[in-house]
């Protein structure tokens, strides 16, 4: 029974791939070596290039002429688009939460540190706290 619904999935696969790429799994024998394969291949996880990038985008970030609610949204994409490049692994909700407000802070810090002058006296409120 497992044999006939994983050559059902296999063939799924397959088929919803364009022939150049399907051909280069074709002798896989799992549904999983074929989506293991693909996804080493194709997946944009952990691709340290755009992380680079992107960190370099974030860290460059100036508020300049936008309000800051353009620019704490601006921010909030370029995080969003980081997440889905960064894949961390842990062993406990502990290391989770941990990381979390890692995170977290260190993205505070990156909004602080990019606000026009005049947020000066509520940058160093903010830092107090």
């Amino acid at each position: 029974m497992w044999d006939e619904a994983d050559s059902m999935i296999m063939s799924w696969l397959w088929d919803s791939m364009d022939p150049t790429i399907s051909d280069t799994c074709m002798f896989l024998k799992t549904a999983k070596g074929i989506w293991d394969s693909i996804h080493r291949t194709y997946s944009k996880a952990r691709d340290v290039a755009q992380v680079y990038e992107i960190k370099v985008k974030t860290s460059a970030m100036k508020q300049e002429s936008r309000t800051v609610i353009e620019y704490a949204n601006t921010l909030q994409n370029l995080w969003q688009e980081l997440d889905q490049y960064r894949v961390f692994e842990m062993k406990c909700s502990e290391d989770t939460t941990t990381l979390k407000n890692f995170i977290e802070n260190d993205r505070v810090y990156d909004f602080l540190a990019g606000l026009n002058p005049e947020f000066d006296q509520v940058r160093i409120q903010i830092l107090r706290k």
